[in-house]
């Protein structure tokens, strides 16, 4: 925003000299917003009564004295609708013309064309047209018509949560929603992006239709209008983008882009550092395991080691703040670990055992495995996930394989994993 404060300019004008004398000082406060290539809202106010009228124009002669080209406004005739008496007065500049200098200027002006207080001046520039060849980045190309915010905590579908992205469309194209680190965004990487998300979204469509037998499309999982997505973010500096589709499941070539936004780390809770230390896990089998609880992210993960007796591979546990509970999920725990000449270098998983004698992995989904929370009477215990669930997967251990020649393998027999209800101590 750029404000200019009034300007006295000595007003040449051969009428009304008596009753120019007779009229306050007026003066007015003049500023200049949202500029774009062809647009800009004025905002003028002042501080005596809304009966004294007042005009302003714009104009591109930035070189031409304001008193001479305000007489030549005058004398051209003012029509009574371009007087103004509000003490607020607000309007859009339209139709300029990109990268141009203007210059608004205001006056007292009565009725009879009679000038009087103070000229006041503010002085802008439209912005540079950009052109469709610095809009275009390896065929995608930015769609104005979306507006890309983060806007923090907000609520979606009566739920509250901590990283909401929301988009303003001035169109019907059909867009996702989706995130990069700030240091990684790269316009000419978005076509890449497009097709890796194109990917995911089908396989996404098709997982769900199968777990849920419904039959969404793919028209289905885009925004058309206005859109909003909720995020789990890290700690970190992150640019939000909406990258458009068609509705038969085809990277339309649009994009929008945010500016950088940061989310900051957290400080940590007293319920959180509660959960952090080492602690002897011991399963209604009889099982016990060792672990350290450490910290990832203040009031949102921890990091657990020590499970099955490596210490050295790393379980990320989710957090949450209002249940006051660790969440344990299948999830891909470390690529490439050494397991020696024999076996060489794999990935270990964490997976889940079910009271079937199934296991699920993270290829499956990441499916959550079990809570760590408090019982009624303070004791810590880990019970499966989704006990009241029906068709969810009554798991009853978690458990490392490693992922050897296409083959899965454990480590630890089945009766020395700690098996839920797990009590912490």
């Amino acid at each position: 925003m750029v404000v200019f404060a009034a300007i006295a300019v000595a007003i040449s004008c051969d009428r009304g000299g008596d009753e120019v004398n007779s009229l306050p000082n007026l003066q007015l406060m003049v500023e200049v917003e949202d500029i774009t290539t062809t647009t800009a809202k004025i905002k003028v106010s002042h501080e005596l009564d809304a009966q004294n009228t007042w005009y302003g124009f714009v104009t591109d002669d930035t070189a031409t004295d304001a008193a001479t080209l305000l007489n030549e406004a005058v004398a051209k005739g003012v029509e009574a609708e371009e007087l103004h008496r509000s003490k607020q007065y607000i309007t859009i500049l339209e139709e300029l013309t990109p990268e141009t200098s203007y210059r608004y200027i205001a006056t007292g002006l009565t009725a009879e064309g009679v000038q009087y207080g103070e000229i006041t001046i503010v002085e802008f520039k439209t912005l540079k047209q950009t052109t469709v060849q610095e809009e275009e980045y390896n065929g995608m190309r930015r769609n104005d018509a979306w507006t890309v915010m983060y806007v923090g905590k907000d609520r979606l579908n009566d739920v509250e949560y901590d990283h909401v992205v929301r988009v303003i469309s001035t169109d019907n194209n059909p867009y996702a929603i989706t995130l990069v680190y700030a240091d990684a965004y790269d316009p000419y990487q978005l076509k890449d992006l497009a097709d890796a998300m194109l990917v995911d979204l089908k396989n996404y469509l098709v997982e769900y239709n199968e777990q849920n037998a419904t039959s969404f499309t793919f028209a289905d999982m885009l925004y058309t209008g206005n859109g909003a997505d909720p995020f789990d973010l890290d700690p970190g500096v992150y640019r939000a983008l909406a990258v458009g589709f068609t509705p038969e499941g085809e990277v339309s070539g649009l994009f929008s882009v945010s500016d950088e936004f940061e989310v900051e780390e957290q400080v940590p809770t007293p319920n959180y550092l509660a959960w952090l230390g080492n602690w002897t896990i011991e399963g209604q089998n009889g099982a016990i395991s060792t672990v350290n609880i450490a910290r990832k992210h203040a009031n949102r993960s921890f990091v657990m080691t020590g499970w099955e007796g490596f210490n050295d591979l790393e379980v990320e546990v989710e957090y949450n703040a209002e249940l006051d509970a660790m969440f344990f999920y299948s999830q891909l725990v470390a690529e490439d670990y050494d397991l020696g000449e024999e076996y060489g270098k794999v990935d270990i998983y964490l997976f889940a055992g079910d009271e079937d004698g199934y296991y699920y992995d993270n290829k499956d989904g990441d499916y959550y495995i079990a809570i760590a929370g408090i019982l009624d009477g303070g004791q810590r215990a880990i019970v499966r996930y989704g006990v009241n669930v029906p068709g969810y997967p009554k798991f009853t251990q978690m458990f490392f394989m490693a992922d050897i020649g296409g083959k899965f393998y454990t480590f630890t027999k089945e009766e020395d994993l700690p098996s839920f209800i797990a009590a912490m101590k």
